[in-house]
């Protein structure tokens, strides 16, 4: 799995980083795990199969997520053709016992939704910018994404068993396919069927934000893709795009979350 540069001599020194990103098909996969001393989160963006490591096995489609461990014989099992994954490796000194102590075991599946959809994809954002302190930016998503796991992260197996999982996997989808919509409390309430107070109470307890606050952190990721995608759009037309009514609002939202404007971001990826 190529390498990016990340221009910083303390590499070899960091706790958690960031050592490659890939596309890669099962069978390349099954090639860099036998001989990678790296970690990896894979995910499937295409086909269906199998994978089992000692006592754990699991299922994979699209959109299930791995966390695969070096110096693991893991064993697939294809079951269509195109199965291929979104890969990231990672390493650090600090990773075994951080690991065990998220008690983050050789497999363990998961399904990036809420903000761990969000974390993955601000780490491919991240590794991008050609900001000077982008190697401890990128360090501490992947610190956040990897607690995050153990926050949200139930086993895939008692995942797919859960009803209210699979409601609100239905409200997140809803989401991010109406984000740039004038979208209320009432409304999503309404597309669940259940009390604002039930919602709030239920999204929550699976995604420890409330679905207004998920919201938020949606709107200001497609707002930093289009940052640093589109450098001709400007703020204000950025603020409209991704649901805010005011760009002034938008601004001071952006600098609470993120710590700088909108533009300044976007001159740390043009710089």
């Amino acid at each position: 799995m190529p390498k990016p540069s990340m221009g910083n001599p303390l590499d070899t020194d960091m706790p958690l980083m960031i050592t490659g990103q890939n596309q890669l098909t099962v069978d390349e996969l099954m090639n860099w795990s036998d001989h990678s001393r790296d970690y990896s989160i894979v995910q499937c963006i295409g086909g269906t199969g199998r994978i089992a490591a000692k006592n754990h096995e699991f299922s994979i489609k699209k959109g299930t997520a791995l966390i695969l461990f070096p110096e693991v014989t893991y064993r697939y099992h294809n079951l269509s053709d195109s199965l291929r994954f979104d890969c990231l490796s990672f390493n650090g000194y600090l990773l075994p016992r951080f690991l065990h102590t998220l008690q983050i075991g050789e497999l363990r599946a998961f399904k990036p939704d809420g903000m761990l959809h969000i974390l993955l994809r601000e780490i491919t954002l991240a590794l991008q910018s050609r900001h000077k302190d982008q190697i401890w930016h990128v360090s501490a998503l992947l610190y956040m994404l990897l607690v995050r796991l153990t926050i949200e992260g139930e086993r895939y197996s008692a995942y797919e068993r859960s009803d209210a999982r699979l409601r609100l996997d239905e409200l997140i989808t809803f989401i991010k396919q109406n984000y740039h919509q004038d979208i209320s409390l009432p409304m999503l309430a309404e597309q669940m069927d259940v009390t604002e107070q039930h919602l709030n109470r239920i999204f929550k307890k699976e995604f420890q934000m409330t679905p207004l606050e998920y919201l938020m952190r949606y709107r200001l990721l497609k707002a930093k893709e289009m940052l640093i995608e589109n450098a001709a759009t400007t703020a204000h037309e950025i603020a409209k795009a991704v649901g805010f009514n005011s760009a002034s609002y938008f601004g001071s939202v952006f600098k609470k979350y993120e710590g700088i404007s909108p533009i300044e971001l976007r001159k740390q990826y043009l710089d």
